[in-house]
């Protein structure tokens, strides 16, 4: 048996109905020369996930594996051993890629061998239209749902995002993990968000570049609930504890005085309609107290 050209990694926790449509879609993959290999990690999912990973186990070059301890960066570094291939694809179990995904990847890989970190465009998959109060001009929908669009051509570490992501299968080779301390662990529902964010930094720093294929596409799922206000504060909020843990260093010591402006701001707004204005506030206030709560402690 040939070895596969490439590997594409995902973990999943719980999610078996996206999971079954993420899977067909990958069925409709075009494979590159040499085949590839898909590697999910179920991590500790006590929904259906192991029968829909069982009845695509015949459809997809599929190699499942367990990890039983929540965590989604303990789940991937799981699989690095599975890695085979020059080039590792990472992604999410709510992620719809386009049939040339791979494709456009490896040609980029192949095309730009100073590069070895790569990212593509990832679209929002919407359940339905959006109400009027949540707007690109309120929040970033980079943050909220992860979409990326831009040009191709070289980038940094913050243009390449979770959901459509490459690295070189060499780095890992060399011992480079995911840090487990970062990331959804099934058992917080305030984690730090930025897991991929971390390493691309930390892998950047260590004089590796990056490449964005705009061509490269994939569609993040996004469940209702994730188009609630809700759902949208306790994602600033994560998204906030993940900056301040990983920007420390960096953060300006006016941050108290904003987060108290913020905080009047967004009580004076709390009773408002929904408006894009009153979820910029919000958002905001929210994300600037999860990065005072994320910030180390001094001691």
């Amino acid at each position: 048996m040939n070895t596969p050209n490439l590997t594409v990694v995902f973990a999943t926790r719980n999610r078996a109905k996206p999971l079954e449509r993420v899977l067909t879609a990958f069925t409709g993959l075009a494979a590159p020369t040499g085949g590839w290999k898909l590697v999910v990690v179920d991590n500790g999912s006590t929904d259906a996930t192991l029968s829909v990973l069982a009845d695509f186990a015949d459809r997809l070059p599929l190699v499942a594996l367990s990890c039983p301890k929540p965590g989604k960066n303990r789940a991937l570094n799981l699989a690095l051993p599975e890695l085979r291939g020059d080039l590792a694809i990472f992604t999410d179990d709510d992620v719809l890629p386009d049939p040339d995904w791979l494709l456009r990847l490896r040609d980029a890989a192949d095309s730009h061998p100073e590069a070895d970190l790569f990212g593509g465009t990832v679209l929002p998959d919407w359940p339905s239209p959006p109400p009027d109060w949540l707007s690109e001009k309120a929040v970033e929908f980079s943050v909220l749902y992860a979409q990326q669009r831009r040009d191709s051509g070289p980038c940094g570490f913050a243009d390449i995002f979770g959901p459509n992501m490459a690295i070189r299968t060499a780095i890992f080779t060399a011992g480079t993990r995911f840090a487990e301390h970062v990331g959804p662990d099934g058992t917080n529902p305030l984690y730090a968000m930025g897991s991929e964010t971390e390493l691309l930094r930390r892998l950047e720093a260590s004089g590796h570049r990056g490449w964005f294929e705009a061509t490269a596409r994939v569609r993040h799922i996004i469940r209702p609930e994730q188009m609630e206000e809700g759902w949208i504060l306790e994602r600033a909020f994560r998204y906030g504890v993940g900056e301040g843990r990983n920007y420390a260093a960096s953060l300006s010591a006016g941050l108290l005085l904003r987060l108290l402006a913020y905080r009047v701001a967004a009580r004076g707004v709390a009773l408002l309609p929904p408006s894009p204005r009153r979820l910029r506030i919000r958002y905001r206030d929210r994300w600037l107290a999860g990065v005072m709560a994320g910030r180390p402690v001094a001691r």
